[in-house]
Parts: structure tokens; C-alpha cells; sequence
């Protein structure tokens, strides 16, 4: 009989642990998903964005005319939770805002964003133009990224994602082995940040060091284009930096 008693009182008092248990964790809060205001909704938004959507971040378009077709299309298939809303109010949602809209928009487009201050800029933009013999050149003596900065009210800027092939962006595996994506800041937390956030996609990174240096990962794509501008699509490739031996 006592030893029924015991059996049973244990039972009861295990139940009770693992319903304790059940109810802390139905009681923890669950992190929010961090959001990612994409402005532009052309080809690099169009591929970032559904990634991003698929690793758990939330995404929200901002865009010129968030009701068109194109951009109502490109919600849906980016998945449940995403919207598209103006540019400023999607930066405002945002805790990274992807730059991603053509160089000749970037001055206007920022600005009207307004005050970005707490925000992680992630500009994927190149200032080209295109040189007399028909491939193309940086537009701007500097670098694009710099004017981004001053632009950019309040903004920590992180070079990112400019020297890669939209087609790659939407689908990592698709260059058949890795590809680096290198990150320009004078801001070393956003830095850190926007690496987790990249290598979340599928991709490797390489920090190579303040924005300035921007200017020289937008020669890169200069050299990057060179098979496309030539219509030699059979020669595209992506960069990938191996780690040097000690």
C-alpha cells in the first residue's frame, strides 16, 4: 500500500514538473523575426528578398508604386508576411534597408527616406556608366558608397552584395561552389551584423576593411560585367576568396 502511495505521488509530481515545464515555455517570449525594408524592387530585390524570406527574416518592398502587378507578384512570391509599402515607410519598418535601386535614383531615393538612424544600410548599388569603347566605368571619382553615407541620414552603411550576379543572389548554389560576398564599413557592429546576415543566405564573406575601399569592390563589378557588355554570357563567374594559408 505505501509503496503504491509513493508510486503514485511520484507520477503526480512528474506530471506537474512537465506541465511546469510546457507552461515556461509556452510563457518565454519569442524573438520577433528582424525586418528587412527592400527598396527597389528590380532585379537584385527581386532575388534577395524571397531568400531573405526563406532564412526567417521578415521583408517588407518599398517601392514607388507598391500596387502594381509586378511588385503585387513579386509579394506573393516572397511568401506569407511579406508587404510592399512606400520606400520611406518600408525603411521605417526596417531594421537592415537593402539599397537596391538604379545609381541615377540612389541621391533622391535616399533622401526621401528620411531618418535612418538606428538602421543598417546594406547598399548593393554601383555607380557605372558606360565608357567610350562600350563597357562600362565608375561614374563617380570616389566611391558611391560614401555618397550613400552622407546621404543616408543617421544610416551605418555596409557595402554588401554589389559584385554578385542577381541569378546567383536568388540561388547561392546555382555558381556550383562558394562565392564571397565582401563587406566594406567604418562601422564594425553593422559590419558583424550584415556577415550573419549574409552567410544566413548560403554565402561566404571577407571583411575588407573601411567604406572608402568601396570604391575598389565597385571596380570589381566593372570587371565582373566585362562577359555580359561583350555578349560572352558562356564566360560569366562569380568572385570566391580562399583563405591564405598562415
Amino acid at each position: 500500500m505505501c509503496r503504491a502511495s509513493l508510486f503514485y505521488r511520484g507520477r503526480f509530481s512528474l506530471c506537474r514538473m512537465l506541465l511546469l515545464v510546457v507552461v515556461m515555455l509556452l510563457a518565454a517570449p519569442v524573438e520577433a523575426a528582424e525586418t528587412v525594408g527592400i527598396i527597389g524592387t528590380g532585379r537584385v530585390g527581386g532575388a534577395l528578398g524571397p531568400q531573405l524570406a526563406r532564412h526567417g527574416y521578415k521583408v517588407v518592398y518599398g517601392s514607388r508604386d507598391p500596387s502594381t502587378q509586378k511588385v503585387q507578384d513579386l509579394v506573393d512570391a516572397t511568401g506569407p508576411g511579406t508587404v510592399a509599402t512606400s520606400q520611406k515607410e518600408a525603411a521605417a519598418q526596417a531594421d537592415f534597408v537593402l539599397l537596391a535601386v538604379p545609381w541615377s535614383a540612389t541621391e533622391e531615393v535616399l533622401k526621401g527616406l528620411g531618418d535612418l538612424s538606428g538602421k543598417i544600410l546594406l547598399d548593393a548599388v554601383n555607380p557605372l556608366q558606360r565608357a567610350d569603347d562600350g563597357l562600362l566605368e565608375a561614374a563617380v571619382s570616389t566611391s558611391g558608397a560614401l555618397h550613400v553615407q552622407r546621404w543616408a541620414q543617421g544610416a551605418a552603411v555596409v557595402k554588401a552584395f554589389n559584385t554578385i550576379n542577381y541569378m546567383v543572389m536568388a540561388d547561392p548554389a546555382s555558381a556550383g561552389g562558394p562565392v564571397t560576398v565582401p563587406l566594406a564599413s567604418d562601422d564594425p557592429v553593422a559590419k558583424e551584423r550584415v556577415r550573419e546576415l549574409v552567410e544566413k543566405l548560403g554565402f561566404e564573406t571577407a571583411d575588407v576593411g573601411p567604406l572608402r575601399l568601396s570604391r575598389e569592390l565597385e571596380g570589381m563589378v566593372v570587371l565582373h560585367l566585362v562577359p555580359i557588355m561583350q555578349n560572352r554570357r558562356e564566360d560569366l563567374w562569380e568572385y570566391y576568396f580562399r583563405v591564405h594559408p598562415e
